[in-house]
């Protein structure tokens, strides 16, 4: 599945809001071409997250719109 930039997803657990910014490849040697999620919190500025994707898409779920 793709991750569409600026979608909202909503965490299963604590029902907070987050914007993906876009996807990304890890390149540390360990986990290198590992594809990731960089997203922001709707209330949290400044910081970026970042989490694999296929977590992502378990600990998440989009926002209807």
């Amino acid at each position: 599945m793709e991750i569409k930039e600026n979608s909202i997803w909503i965490n299963k657990k604590n029902g907070r809001e987050y914007e993906v910014i876009r996807e990304a490849i890890d390149c540390t040697n360990e986990r290198d071409g590992l594809i990731v999620v960089v997203y922001i919190s709707r209330e949290v500025t400044g910081k970026l997250f970042v989490r694999e994707k296929m977590e992502f898409m378990n600990k998440f779920y989009l926002k209807k719109e």
